[in-house]
């Protein structure tokens, strides 16, 4: 068992904790950039909702928070910017973040959220890898923070909405060739993507860089186009979900962490798709390519002995939220946080052994 499970077990959690506010603390964080060093995104925000959706009260919440601002030694978020009479021109541009957030803090105020989603959601689905997925993460976490009628509330998911379009990428699109190639069951589709992708490797720094040079491998252009496209886009999403949670607990990769994450925040987006989006099978095509690129990009090298190395005393929520609570391993929060949302969507009971494992 973990050190950190093992001493969460050994302190009773107090009956009745004092609920963090989470709004007050996401005000707290707006004032901080949304990446620290070297294009690192911030998961501030996001690890802060994590926390708060899981039972974290205002002392661990303090705990966190004080730790995490470290990253950003000393560093501010830009000044108030200018709203843009068309947001969609400043897409992929991190200097614009500024512009991009009074656009969407103006629209917000003006149309409401769904509406904004609505319009929004299809413009920046196809830049879903934005630095590694968490322009998509940030908005599912905004989304999911209660009350959003107030401008405070409001505040957080125009910034993540803006961090997405300031970071917006797109991988170039593997169309299927003259004489394409036989399509693969799911099964078979991941086992020569597995295969496949042993033979590469990035050197890149960043989750995204790494992506970009993936798309540029025969592999990708091979095996993109030909998993068969599903009844509609959730189906896919739960398909390569499995696969990921699958690929999670043989090998504990980091990036394939973040492909568990992205998953998720695209199915809570999704309600907010227009059905034409859903129906579109060029947005299947885009998440495949993705979780191609992702995969192979994540360089995973299979430890099956992880998944053993769990007892069973470590596969139980309340003990899991304890520890994560109590964690300040914000990649580890929001793991933890997206298995617990994920087995009540799906009812897979391996989500339980994920948690565990980025806890152990």
């Amino acid at each position: 068992m973990s050190a950190s499970i093992h001493a969460c077990l050994a302190v009773q959690a107090p009956a009745t904790p004092a609920a963090s506010d989470l709004h007050a603390w996401l005000q707290r964080s707006s004032i901080y950039p949304p990446e620290y060093d070297d294009q690192l995104s911030s998961h501030l925000p996001m690890a802060l909702q994590a926390l708060h959706s899981m039972g974290a009260d205002e002392a661990q919440m303090q705990v966190f928070f004080e730790l995490y601002i470290q990253r950003f030694q000393g560093r501010l978020a830009p000044a108030q910017g200018r709203a843009l009479e068309d947001w969609r021109l400043a897409l992929g541009r991190p200097e614009c973040f500024a512009d991009l957030r009074a656009s969407f803090e103006r629209q917000l105020a003006t149309q409401g959220l769904d509406e904004v989603l609505s319009q929004a959601l299809p413009t920046l689905l196809p830049g879903l890898t934005a630095v590694a997925f968490h322009g998509a993460i940030r908005v599912a976490h905004a989304v999911e923070g209660g009350d959003l009628s107030g401008a405070e509330q409001r505040a957080e998911l125009a910034s993540a909405l803006a961090y997405w379009a300031s970071r917006w990428q797109r991988l170039p699109d593997a169309v299927a060739p003259a004489r394409p190639e036989p399509l693969l069951s799911l099964s078979d589709w991941s086992q020569q993507l597995q295969e496949g992708s042993r033979g590469w490797r990035s050197e890149a720094p960043l989750i995204f860089l790494r992506m970009m040079e993936a798309s540029a491998q025969p592999l990708y252009w091979d095996l993109a186009p030909r998993l068969p496209l599903r009844a509609d886009l959730r189906a896919l999403v739960a398909d390569l979900a499995s696969l990921a949670l699958g690929y999670y607990l043989v090998s504990g990769n980091f990036t394939v962490l973040h492909m568990i994450t992205g998953l998720r925040a695209l199915r809570v987006l999704m309600a907010w798709l227009p059905s034409g989006v859903q129906d579109d099978p060029s947005v299947q095509h885009l998440l495949v390519q993705a979780f191609v690129a992702a995969y192979m990009a994540g360089r995973v090298q299979q430890r099956p002995s992880l998944e053993s190395s769990l007892s069973d005393e470590e596969l139980n929520w309340p003990v899991l939220i304890r520890a994560a609570l109590a964690s300040s391993d914000d990649h580890a929060i929001k793991l933890v946080h997206a298995c617990r949302e994920e087995m009540r969507v799906y009812g897979d009971a391996r989500y339980l052994r994920a948690a565990a494992l980025v806890l152990a």
